[in-house]
């Protein structure tokens, strides 16, 4: 048997060697955006404020995306550079689709942004924009991405994607109870605001749970959380 399980809580799995987390594991921290924030703080220079980072994940087996969907989420965007001011620096994901970064580029023409595609040359930026943020809006079809959003400690939305199952159900419910994430609704979002954010910290929390495993069955040093 295994001494310790972790597993995500919409997972719904309980045992007495089970370790539940809010969201997934990661490699977000403070100290690592710092160090891209300053890395890429040049390359965003231009951009008005307040800064939106948007995560733009893609099609799954819950979830959809289309050309469609992404216009209608770059309405939204269109809108809150006219009503806040903002500026917007975007990342797509190996599963966006040519045909989805081509709807962002067209919905995103006439606004501020810089689009990292993933296609082109030098270092992802995704750390960079993650620490330079202001605000955060992140579709809704990765687990991961939600999380590390939320580990930036900055207000982070949600934009729904058609789709989904229980457990992504389960996993966004808890968010938004939590008050770790908001919905942006296109149209509706016209200002970005700021609440009291959780302290999300489920890779801290599991490393020191490892920790003080190792330290009871005397198997050797804790590790490095």
């Amino acid at each position: 048997a295994f001494d310790l399980v972790v597993v995500p809580a919409h997972d719904q799995l309980t045992g007495p060697n089970v370790l539940t987390t809010r969201g997934s594991l990661h490699r977000v921290t403070r100290a690592r955006l710092d160090a891209a924030a300053a890395d890429f703080a040049a390359q965003l220079a231009d951009l008005p404020r307040p800064l939106v980072t948007v995560l733009i994940g893609g099609p799954n087996s819950a979830y959809r995306m289309t050309p469609e969907i992404i216009e209608r989420l770059c309405a939204g965007l269109r809108e809150l550079a006219v009503t806040s001011g903002a500026g917007f620096a975007v990342t797509a994901s190996r599963r966006t689709g040519d045909e989805n970064i081509a709807a962002l580029r067209r919905g995103l023409a006439a606004v501020p942004h810089h689009l990292w595609d993933g296609q082109g040359e030098g270092e992802n930026p995704y750390f960079g924009y993650l620490g330079l943020a202001d605000a955060i809006i992140v579709t809704g079809d990765s687990v991961n991405m939600v999380t590390e959003a939320c580990a930036a400690a900055k207000p982070v939305y949600v934009y729904d994607l058609p789709g989904g199952s229980a457990k992504f159900d389960r996993f966004h419910a808890a968010m938004l109870a939590c008050q770790a994430v908001r919905k942006f609704v296109p149209g509706k979002v016209r200002q970005l605001e700021s609440w009291t954010l959780p302290d999300i910290d489920d890779t801290g929390m599991v490393a020191a749970a490892v920790q003080r495993l190792l330290a009871a069955r005397g198997k050797g040093q804790a590790i490095d959380g």
